[in-house]
C-alpha cells in the first residue's frame, strides 16, 4: 500500500508541477501583455489625445495670430479681445496638457511637459503690454514642443504594440509546448500507473475464485476495471456460496449437518481471503447496515461490528457521514491524528456499496496538517487573512446568497500594548476574537487578518439595515460590556467598516472588496463619536481626493513649496513687538493657497508633519538669528516629532547651525503630545528647557487634564485659547482667563493670550494683568520681508492711539465686566 501511495503522489507531483509550470508561464506572459495593454492606454492612447487636442488649439491661436496685420505683428499690442481670446485658449491648452501628466509615468518626457507647462504658464500671466510678435514667438516655441512630445507618445506606442504581439506569441508557444507535455506524460503515467496498482487488487480477486473453487480461474478475459474484477470476484464466491447452498438443499441424501459444514467452510474461505486484503474493507447493505468488514477494518476502527446500522456509529461521526453519502474520494481525519483515504463503490448484490480505505502516510498527513497551519491565525485559532481571502473570492463567485464583509478595527491597541504589555495585548486579542465570532454566529466567518485587525464575512442579505444595525450593534457591545485583562476590565472601542449586500456573480473580487472595506474603515477611524461607517462611492471619491492631497504633499518638501509667515507677539506693557510666531503656509502651483487647517491635520496623520516640522525650525531658526536681540521666535512642535526620538538633537544641530541664542527660542506643545508616553515626554522636555529654550502650552484650556500637565511637565510659559478671547462678553470666558493669568501669577508663569482682533479685547486683558498678546489686531501672519514693516506699524499703532490709549485703563468696561 506504501509503494502505491508513493506512486500515486510522485504521479501527482509531476503533473502538479507540469502544470504549475506552464500556469506560471502563462499567468506572467499574459500579466505582461495586460500591463502592456494598460500602459498602452493610460500613457499612449489617453495623454495623446490630450496633447493633440492641446496642439489643434495651438494652432488655431497661431493661426489667429499669424493673420494678424503686419503693422501690429511687429509692435502692437494686443487688443482686448485678442488678449482674452488668447488667455481662453491657453487655459483649455493648460488643461489638456495637465491631463497628458497625469496620466504618464515621472520620466524624461513628464519633465518635457512640466517645462511646456511652465511656458504656457508664463505666456498665460505675462505683465504689461504684450505684443503680437511675442505672442507669435511663444506660440511658435510652444507648438515645437507639443509636436515633439506627440511625436515621442507615438513611438512608445508602436514599441509598445510590438512588445504585445512578442508577449501574445509567447504565450502560444507556452500553451502548446505545456499541453503536448501534459498529454505525453498524462498517457505515459497513465499506463504505468494502470500496471503497477491494478496488480494487487486483481491479486486479491484471484485468490477469491481460488476460494470459491477456482472455476473461474483462467477463463475469459479480465475486465478492465480492476473494482469490477474486485466486486466480480467476490459476486463469484457468494455465488458459489449459494450454488452450494442450493445444491445442498436439493441433496436429499445429504445430512443437514454436511451442509452446514459446507457453507461454513465457504464463508471461512471467504473471510480468509478478505483478511487477506492489506487494505481496510468493509461492506454496508442498502439498509445502511454494516454487514462485513475485514480484520485491516475493524484495527482501523475498533468498536465496530457486523449487523450495526451505521448512523448509530457516535463514536465515529465522519466515518458514518462518508459511508452513508458513499463519497467517492475523501478523506478521513482518525482519533490517533492520523489520515486515511476512503472510496466507496457500488455493490450491485445487494445496492449497497463496498469500501475500500487508505491509510495515508505520514508524510502526507503532515503536509495536510501544515496546510491546516498556513490558513489559521496562531493566536487566536481564528482563521487568517489567506484563508479570509479565500473564503471571501469563494463566496463571490460560487456562493448563493449575499453577502456583508465587515473589517474591524481595535482602536488605540498600540496604548494597551504600552501600558499593560504584550502578554495582556496578545490576552485581549484572543478574547475580542472569540466575541466577534460568538456575535456573528456559525454561518459567519470571522478571521484576523492582522495585528488589531479582523474581518467578518456574513451571510445573507437580511433587511434593508441588517448590516448596519449588526456593524452598529457590535460596537456597542463591547462599548458596554468590559473585557477582563490583567485583572482589570477595560472598555473595548471598535472602528467597524462594511461593504453591504454583495450579490455573488456580479464582478467584484476579494482584493476589491477589501480595498472598499479599508476605506470605509479609515473614514469610520475619523469619527470620535460614531466608529462606523459603511462604505459608498463618495467615500472612495473623497479617498481619492485626500490620496492626490497627500501625494501634492510630498512633492511640495521636495518642490521646497512651504514658505514661512510670522505673527508678532505683542507686550502691551512696553508698547512694542517682544518676538514673532512661525507659521507655515503652502501656495501649491495647482491648488493656490491652501489652509493650514486642511493640509496639516493630514500631514499630521501620514508623519510629513516631521519632515515639514525640520524645515520650518531650521527656516525660522536661521531668519531668527538675524533679527534684533531683543526678539524672541515661537515654533509650534507636532507630537509626531517627540515620536521620531530625535528632536532633541535636531534642535541642538539646528541651533549650532544658525548660531540663534536658545535663549530666544520658545517651543510651543499642546496637551495631545502627553497622551502617549509621559514619561518620554517629560524627558525629552526637560532635556530642551536644560538648553535654555522655554518652553510654552498652547491652547491652555481647552483640553480635559491642563491643571495635572502643569504640575507634572516644565512650562515656562502658557498660551490662552483665542476661543475664551474671541468673546469675553460671556461670564464664563472671563472668569477662565481670570483664572489663568492668577494661575501664572502664582506659578511664575509668563502668559500669552491669543486672538485678540479688538482693542475692547485688548483693553480689558490689560486691566487682567495679561502683558503679552498675539492677535488679528497687531497683525495678520505675514511674510518675513515684511517683519520690519510690522515693528513700525505696532510701535505707531501705540503712538497714535489706535491701539487705545498710551497707558492701560484701570477698570474695563462693565458691559465687559458683567
Amino acid at each position: 500500500m506504501k509503494s502505491i501511495n508513493a506512486k500515486l503522489l510522485v504521479s501527482a507531483l509531476l503533473i502538479a508541477l507540469l502544470a504549475g509550470f506552464v500556469g506560471m508561464l502563462v499567468l506572467r506572459s499574459n500579466r505582461d501583455a495586460a500591463d502592456i495593454a494598460t500602459a498602452m492606454f493610460d500613457h499612449g492612447i489617453d495623454p495623446l489625445d490630450r496633447l493633440e487636442q492641446a496642439s489643434r488649439a495651438l494652432n488655431d491661436l497661431e493661426k489667429r495670430f499669424v493673420d494678424t496685420p503686419t503693422a501690429l505683428t511687429h509692435s502692437g499690442a494686443l487688443q482686448s479681445d485678442d488678449g482674452a481670446a488668447l488667455l481662453t485658449g491657453l487655459t483649455d491648452i493648460v488643461g489638456s496638457v495637465r491631463g497628458a501628466i497625469g496620466s504618464l509615468p515621472d520620466g524624461d518626457l513628464t519633465h518635457q511637459l512640466d517645462t511646456l507647462l511652465y511656458s504656457i504658464n508664463r505666456l498665460r500671466t505675462a505683465d504689461g503690454d504684450v505684443t503680437h510678435r511675442f505672442v507669435k514667438r511663444e506660440l511658435a516655441d510652444i507648438v515645437r514642443d507639443v509636436e515633439g512630445a506627440i511625436n515621442v507618445i507615438r513611438r512608445d506606442l508602436i514599441a509598445m504594440r510590438d512588445l504585445s504581439l512578442r508577449e501574445r506569441q509567447a504565450i502560444d508557444r507556452a500553451v502548446l509546448a505545456g499541453g503536448a507535455s501534459g498529454l505525453v506524460i498524462g498517457l505515459l503515467l497513465l499506463a504505468y500507473l494502470s500496471r503497477s496498482i491494478s496488480r494487487p487488487i486483481r491479486n486479491a480477486a484471484s485468490a477469491l475464485r481460488m476460494v470459491g473453487g477456482g472455476a473461474m480461474a483462467g477463463k475469459g478475459a479480465l475486465p478492465g476495471d480492476m473494482m469490477v474484477d474486485l466486486e466480480a470476484a467476490i459476486r463469484f464466491v457468494e455465488t458459489v456460496i449459494e450454488n452450494k447452498d442450493r445444491s445442498s438443499r436439493l441433496q436429499k441424501n445429504s445430512s443437514a449437518a454436511h451442509l452446514l459444514a459446507t457453507v461454513e467452510r465457504q464463508q471461512k474461505r471467504l473471510r480468509v481471503a478478505l483478511d487477506a486484503l492489506r487494505k481496510p474493507l468493509c461492506l454496508v447493505d442498502d439498509k445502511g447496515r454494516l454487514t462485513d468488514a475485514n480484520q485491516e477494518f475493524l484495527r482501523l476502527f475498533p468498536g465496530l461490528r457486523a449487523g450495526t446500522a451505521v448512523a448509530s456509529w457516535s463514536e465515529h461521526p465522519g466515518l458514518a457521514a462518508a459511508l452513508l453519502a458513499g463519497t467517492e474520494d475523501e478523506v478521513l481525519e482518525l482519533e490517533d491524528g492520523s489520515s486515511c483515504r476512503i472510496r466507496c463503490h457500488s455493490n450491485p448484490i445487494d445496492n449497497g456499496i463496498i469500501a475500500v480505505f487508505d491509510e495515508l502516510a505520514g508524510e502526507e498527513s503532515a503536509q495536510r496538517e501544515l496546510e491546516r497551519l498556513t490558513l489559521q491565525d496562531s493566536l487566536t485559532g481564528l482563521p487568517n487573512r489567506d484563508a479570509f481571502y479565500n473564503a471571501l473570492q469563494k463566496a463571490l463567485h460560487t456562493g448563493a446568497d449575499p453577502i456583508s464583509v465587515f473589517v474591524i478595527d481595535v482602536v488605540a491597541f498600540k496604548n494597551i500594548n504600552t501600558t499593560l504589555g504584550l502578554i495582556a495585548g496578545d490576552d485581549l486579542l484572543r478574547q475580542v476574537g472569540e466575541r466577534l465570532r460568538t456575535l456573528a454566529g456559525p454561518d459567519s466567518i470571522t478571521a484576523r487578518l492582522a495585528g488589531d485587525e479582523f474581518g467578518l464575512i456574513l451571510p445573507g442579505a437580511g433587511e434593508a439595515m441588517g448590516p448596519e444595525r449588526f456593524g452598529r450593534g457590535i460596537v456597542q457591545d463591547f462599548a458596554r460590556r468590559p473585557i477582563a485583562v490583567a485583572g482589570r476590565p477595560l472598555t473595548i472601542r471598535l472602528a467597524v467598516g462594511v461593504v453591504p449586500d454583495i450579490a455573488p456573480g456580479g464582478g467584484m473580487d476579494a482584493r476589491t472588496v477589501m480595498r472598499d472595506c479599508e476605506i470605509a474603515l479609515e473614514t469610520a477611524k475619523k469619527r470620535s463619536t460614531d466608529p462606523f461607517c459603511v462604505y459608498a462611492p463618495e467615500i472612495q471619491k473623497e479617498h481619492q481626493r485626500r490620496q492626490d492631497m497627500e501625494r501634492d504633499l510630498r512633492e511640495a518638501l521636495t518642490r521646497s513649496e512651504f514658505e514661512l509667515h510670522f505673527q508678532p507677539f505683542v507686550d502691551s506693557k512696553r508698547r512694542r513687538v517682544s518676538g514673532f510666531e512661525a507659521l507655515v503656509r503652502w501656495n501649491s502651483p495647482t491648488r493656490g493657497r491652501v489652509s493650514p487647517g486642511v493640509f496639516i491635520p493630514i500631514m499630521e496623520e501620514t508623519g510629513l508633519i516631521v519632515s515639514l516640522g525640520q524645515f520650518v525650525l531650521r527656516d525660522a531658526c536661521r531668519q531668527a538669528a538675524r533679527w534684533p536681540e531683543g526678539l524672541s521666535l515661537s515654533i509650534n512642535l507636532s507630537p509626531r516629532q517627540f515620536d521620531s526620538g530625535n528632536i532633541v538633537a535636531d534642535v541642538r544641530d539646528i541651533l549650532a547651525e544658525t548660531k540663534l541664542d536658545p535663549k530666544r527660542l520658545q517651543l510651543e506643545v499642546t496637551e495631545s503630545l502627553f497622551l502617549s508616553d509621559a514619561d518620554k515626554v517629560l524627558d525629552i522636555l526637560n532635556a530642551l528647557r536644560r538648553m535654555g529654550i522655554t518652553i510654552s502650552m498652547d491652547d491652555f484650556g481647552t483640553g480635559y487634564s491642563s491643571l495635572g500637565y502643569l504640575s507634572r511637565f516644565p512650562f515656562d510659559k502658557i498660551k490662552i485659547d483665542q476661543s475664551f478671547v474671541r468673546d469675553l462678553t460671556r461670564r464664563e470666558n472671563m472668569a477662565i482667563v481670570r483664572a489663568v493669568l492668577g494661575l501664572g501669577a502664582s506659578m511664575k508663569l509668563s502668559v500669552i493670550a491669543e486672538g485678540v482682533e479688538t482693542v475692547e479685547q485688548m483693553r480689558v486683558l490689560e486691566s487682567e494683568g495679561c502683558e503679552e498678546m498675539q492677535g488679528y489686531l497687531f497683525s495678520p501672519p505675514r511674510p518675513a520681508s515684511d517683519l520690519a514693516k510690522i515693528l513700525v506699524e505696532v510701535r505707531e499703532g501705540f503712538q497714535d492711539g489706535r491701539f487705545g490709549p498710551s497707558t492701560p485703563l484701570d477698570a474695563p468696561s462693565a458691559a465687559l465686566r458683567a
